[in-house]
């Protein structure tokens, strides 16, 4: 054969190739996409696998909340493992509010096991204060799941170099359908039969422009007989207001622990307001703040509280019946840590 023949073969033989190639990657591309479909709307039915089951079979790591645990339980809390970061999942009655979105290196996962759970929708994000261990994932969170309405404190964003809230996040809560609302002490937000009521928070409660962690939103979370607490990085000063202002009112089942378990939060003083069954603290394994701090932990434990910890335990969910709180970890039921 001649030369020149040959070369238009095999030029021709390349091209069936690619072309080949290029129709066995759109056929699976398909095939996935069809997949992903049926899992998506009918996992857990007749016989089709479930994300979660699908994820465990490949051997790929899961440590978020339970989706049967969520759906058969009418009161939980979820506090999310972020690392060193900050993110609460409150679930009343099928609806569901996010407390703060941890950080940026765990946005992907944050949405991935929420949606894994079955939290597809939610009622309310909110924001408690505009530090990235807890707005990191606030667009990824925007944009991956229906947020209703996207609750912020009062806050002037960059007068006198104070922290701003996430470059683009009120466009993309505009371009997702999502109402922003700013709140400040005395609001409530219904949730199911429950409701979560505003304490105190906003930039009015910072001292200076490096004192963020005071302006965070405090908030209570009420349903039936149970009572949660959750207040941001609020160090000692927004915590003695607090307890200036409602004293016993403040009493709550489950407490997480202010600012990662810091030293310069969760005072005796509101510690003998809250009088908390359980504590939860929210920080990284072997984090670079030391958190949670040694002396946090005794005043915790000698308030009776029982301490748990996504350092140690992951992604923990709190769930609430019949005046009876438990908890439960990605590996099952969890005692408390020490």
């Amino acid at each position: 054969m001649p030369s020149t023949t040959k070369r238009k073969y095999r030029k021709r033989r390349r091209r069936k190739g690619r072309t080949a190639r290029r129709v066995l990657t759109l056929l699976a591309a398909l095939l996935l996409a069809g997949a992903a479909f049926v899992v998506e709307h009918w996992g857990g039915q007749s016989g089709v696998p479930t994300w979660s089951q699908l994820y465990t079979a490949l051997g790929v790591p899961m440590d978020g909340p339970d989706a049967e645990l969520l759906a058969q339980s009418s009161t939980t809390v979820t506090v999310l493992d972020v690392g060193q970061g900050d993110s609460v999942l409150i679930g009343q009655d099928g609806e569901y509010c996010l407390i703060d979105t941890g950080t940026a290196d765990t946005r992907d996962t944050l949405v991935r096991d929420l949606r894994l759970a079955g939290v597809k929708e939610l009622r309310y994000l909110i924001l408690t204060h505009p530090h990235a261990d807890h707005t990191g994932g606030a667009g990824a969170v925007l944009e991956g799941l229906s947020v209703e309405e996207l609750v912020l404190p009062v806050w002037r964003a960059g007068e006198g170099g104070e922290p701003a809230w996430p470059d683009g996040i009120l466009d993309t809560a505009a371009r997702e359908g999502t109402l922003v609302t700013e709140t400040a002490e005395g609001d409530a937000f219904t949730l199911g039969s429950g409701a979560i009521h505003i304490l105190q928070g906003g930039s009015d409660w910072m001292q200076t422009a490096d004192d963020a962690n005071n302006g965070s939103l405090c908030l209570l979370f009420e349903a039936g007989g149970f009572r949660y607490l959750g207040t941001g990085d609020a160090e000692t000063e927004s915590e003695q207001a607090l307890v200036d202002r409602y004293g016993s009112n403040l009493h709550a089942v489950l407490y997480k622990a202010g600012h990662h378990g810091s030293s310069t939060s969760s005072s005796e003083a509101l510690l003998s307001a809250v009088q908390p069954q359980a504590a939860a603290i929210s920080c990284g394994l072997d984090n670079d703040y030391g958190h949670p701090h040694q002396e946090t932990l005794a005043r915790l434990q000698a308030a009776g509280a029982e301490v748990y910890r996504t350092d140690t335990m992951g992604t923990i969910t709190f769930t609430y019946e019949n005046g009876a709180l438990q908890a439960s970890a990605a590996g099952g039921p969890q005692q408390a840590a020490a």
